[in-house]
């Protein structure tokens, strides 16, 4: 599907203080870089802004527009820039859509600045009454194609506090004790995201019935695995009859059975070389993978993507006696420090992941990456998670920011033993980092 990402949180609050100040019709336009443009639509990032002046909105009988000398401008800093356009504007009244006056002015001007922005898409909004209506066009498949054109999926403003702006109200009654909870807003927006899952295991496998019970509607989750009687101690969507049976298939089935309307698209799992495709146009992604090879990966597609990463990881250290047991939740912002910012990815784990087949086969000869699986138990995973979720929570509700890191520790110490949930601050990007930094 197609989004509008705010990754710098200013620009938005920038466009709807000018927008909700006006008398009249007031307009603004967001210059983005095109993250992706697939078959469903292109995939936004708002770069910078133009706030166009009271003084260059002229109006008569037929309604508001902009002169001629600030329509050029606009489009001269976009071409000169090589950014396309999204342009905002006001209604008094809502709720928000396009008047007849805006459908004819966008079909006479959509065509134009798509070809002199050398084929960009280019987006238009309504913003009324705190929401907006927003849409897009392209130039269509083939010589002399017309334009497709359709809504955005979303537009959302990623920061401390996750809005989507063009979220529909929910007025499904089973939410009805939890939209006080998380507010209304917060229901709508938990509606209109696309998750990705990435692993449907010990972990992943709470995740999907979780944020189904909660109201999200759209999934892709990636899995490999098929469901072996060693799974059935911790795989909360499994049981006696799904062995042999792929993870993600008994995740689908159990999340349409909480809610029929659930959309998910089931796909293999991550790899080292495959391009994702399907992740390239989520609004949040979660990794439940148990190796760094696909958190790797998984890093790279969320930075380059501007897309918030939720990363859930259990392990046990054991030798000899227990040493360690918990979890870890990383909670990473497009422009915040990534996970090889903080230094928490094996190098070595990655690299042998990476190699081709006959040359994993050659180390699992010589012993690497032999050992046994990890121990696991269903209430680690259950708890890990939902302090995870917790925080998204938190981040989508806007109640408060949401930790960036946490560390669950089921052991404690000598004075004072049992389970015990911290947050951890988190260093600041590196700006030398060898993965994000090239996205800046």
């Amino acid at each position: 599907m197609s989004t509008v990402k705010f990754t710098r949180p200013g620009h938005w609050a920038q466009i709807e203080k000018h927008l909700a100040g006006a008398r009249g019709e007031r307009f603004a336009f967001a210059l983005t870089k095109t993250l992706h443009n697939g078959q469903d639509g292109p995939v936004l990032e708002v770069v910078d802004i133009i706030l166009i002046n009271d003084g260059d909105v002229e109006s008569n009988r037929d309604g508001w527009y902009l002169s001629d000398n600030a329509l050029d401008a606009v489009h001269n800093q976009a071409r000169s820039a090589r950014r396309g356009l999204v342009e905002f504007h006001n209604h008094t009244v809502g709720p928000p859509g396009f008047s007849s006056i805006d459908e004819r002015a966008l079909a006479e001007m959509t065509s134009y600045v798509i070809d002199l922005l050398n084929g960009a898409p280019y987006g238009a909004a309504v913003w009324a009454q705190g929401a907006i209506h927003a849409e897009w066009w392209r130039p269509g498949p083939g010589p002399g194609a017309a334009l497709e054109h359709k809504p955005f999926r979303t537009v959302t403003v990623l920061g401390e506090h996750l809005k989507v702006l063009n979220a529909k109200p929910t007025t499904d009654e089973r939410f009805t004790r939890q939209i006080p909870l998380l507010g209304p807003d917060a229901q709508a927006a938990i509606a209109a995201m696309r998750v990705g899952l990435i692993g449907a295991g010990g972990t992943g496998s709470h995740v999907a019935l979780d944020l189904a019970y909660l109201g999200f509607r759209d999934f892709v989750i990636l899995d490999d695995d098929l469901v072996d009687t060693t799974n059935l101690n911790r795989l909360v969507t499994a049981e006696q009859a799904d062995l042999q049976n792929p993870k993600t298939i008994v995740a689908r089935r159990r999340m349409r059975a909480i809610d029929p309307s659930i959309k998910v698209r089931t796909l293999p799992g991550i790899t080292p070389t495959g391009g994702h495709p399907e992740l390239n146009d989520l609004d949040l992604i979660i990794g439940c993978v148990d190796h760094d090879g696909p958190r790797h990966r998984l890093n790279q597609i969320a930075i380059d993507t501007r897309t918030p990463l939720l990363d859930i990881a259990t392990g046990m250290d054991e030798r000899g006696t227990l040493l360690a047991l918990g979890g870890r939740v990383a909670f990473i912002l497009p422009g915040e420090a990534c996970l090889t910012c903080q230094d928490e990815l094996d190098s070595a784990e990655i690299s042998r992941w990476a190699r081709p087949d006959q040359e994993r086969a050659l180390d699992r000869a010589h012993g690497y990456g032999t050992g046994t699986a990890n121990p696991s138990v269903v209430y680690l995973n259950g708890l890990t998670v939902n302090a995870a979720l917790a925080e998204m929570g938190a981040w989508i509700s806007g109640a408060r920011p949401p930790a960036r890191w946490l560390d669950i520790d089921l052991i404690g110490t000598k004075t004072s033993p049992g389970t015990q949930i911290g947050p951890r601050r988190i260093p600041s990007r590196n700006p030398g980092c060898v993965d994000c930094a090239k996205a800046e």
